[in-house]
């Protein structure tokens, strides 16, 4: 049978269950009142049905769980999502209330906690998302955070290959600014060249439809959306060996493309958070990155899987250390400012990699081994294999 005492001064309510004492500071005496009648019914009459109302009236977490339709702990007072027990973080708890009181689609919110539960790392699973709630990031439906990486172009002597860069980094760079700015398809533009002087630039389909190119001394090279299909998933290997190449400001070692991932095993990454600098490939917001480029820089737009996150630094809040980034697109970046993508793109492409990625952590959980390697100075995974191997199967299961 369940002990509860409870005493009221003024808009406090002191309480103990079973010996474990709450205290509760509320905000209006009426709130007191209520939580005082609450506890006093449930003494006289401690059922399953008052006891958890009790709880859930002395804990936010309790009560946000219930409203959301999410699992929750009543003695800890922690929530879940339904069938797992990986305890979802008070900020993340917070955001997910107010997306559903207001109707806004969880899903990315969602989607980013599934992914950020396979971080091994207990202090990125609960720092990371008020981390990038401070900053410019945006959430992908299936839970990637767009972040931006500075990077320098590769040394070329290859003409050809100069041009080529040029012409790609304007398609990806005007696809972005289509869809972000003007918020309408990139295949309502065409591309041209100038062929007086070698630039390019864009105009609206019905427009070029009616140019004479040999008038205009122009070539019209296609639509910008279908272009931009083409270089991020060509196969064509002459087409992949005239890509831009680009490397890190850092060391200037590293070889970075368009469409494919970057990736350093996370044991030679720093999960240290005390470590503003240390191992690790290093994406951030747009402050951090504006502080970083140069005025020859080239600002990537990439997307990160949250499970492949490693340490949120503690006194630089606008970077974070990662095992993998994915690039994708150039972004705007103009008089040392970057234009911020507030949308989605080509989160698709990335599925490929992550559901490799997972399938191979399945086999590995099968063999008993842990799924995901150890970081530097990382906390040690606590949780059994049982619940490893249920996200990883629930996340595939999504990307199908």
């Amino acid at each position: 049978m369940t002990n509860i005492n409870v005493i009221k001064t003024g808009n406090v309510v002191n309480l103990s269950i079973n010996g474990k004492l709450h205290k509760k500071v509320c905000g209006t005496s009426e709130e007191a009142e209520q939580l005082y009648k609450i506890a006093q019914t449930a003494k006289q009459n401690p059922s399953d049905e008052n006891i958890k109302a009790l709880r859930m009236f002395i804990n936010e977490k309790t009560r946000t769980a219930f409203i959301c339709g999410l699992e929750t702990d009543l003695e800890t007072g922690e929530a879940y999502l339904a069938g797992f027990n990986t305890p979802i973080p008070t900020t993340l708890l917070d955001v997910i209330k107010e997306y559903h009181e207001n109707g806004y689609s969880l899903d990315p919110i969602i989607n980013f906690w599934k992914l950020l539960m396979i971080n091994p790392d207990t202090r990125v699973r609960q720092s990371l998302f008020n981390f990038i709630t401070k900053h410019d990031f945006v959430l992908t439906d299936k839970g990637y955070m767009v972040v931006y990486k500075a990077v320098y172009r590769k040394d070329d002597e290859n003409e050809g290959s100069t041009e080529t860069a040029a012409y790609i980094e304007f398609i990806t760079n005007k696809y972005l600014f289509v869809k972000n700015k003007w918020k309408c398809s990139p295949n309502k533009y065409v591309v041209y060249k100038n062929l007086s002087d070698d630039t390019y630039d864009i105009t609206k389909f019905e427009t070029a439809e009616g140019w004479d190119e040999e008038d205009k001394n122009v070539e019209i090279l296609g639509k910008l959306g279908d272009l931009f299909s083409v270089i991020v998933n060509s196969d064509n290997q002459e087409t992949k060996e005239e890509t831009p190449k680009y490397t890190d400001m850092h060391s200037r070692t590293m070889t970075i493309e368009l469409g494919l991932p970057v990736v350093m095993p996370r044991k030679d990454c720093d999960s240290d958070p005390a470590n503003d600098c240390s191992y690790g490939l290093h994406v951030g917001a747009t402050r951090y990155v504006e502080n970083f480029a140069g005025r020859d820089s080239v600002i990537l737009v990439c997307l990160v899987n949250p499970a492949n996150v490693v340490a949120v630094p503690n006194y630089d809040h606008s970077k974070m250390r990662v095992t993998e980034y994915f690039p994708y697109a150039i972004a705007t970046y103009e008089n040392n400012r970057i234009e911020i993508v507030e949308d989605k793109y080509f989160e698709d492409d990335y599925c490929t990699y992550e559901q490799q990625a997972l399938e191979e952590m399945v086999e590995k959980i099968k063999a008993n081994e842990l799924p995901i390697e150890t970081a530097k100075k990382a906390e040690q995974e606590s949780r059994p294999m049982s619940e490893l191997l249920k996200i990883l199967e629930n996340r595939l299961f999504d990307l199908e």
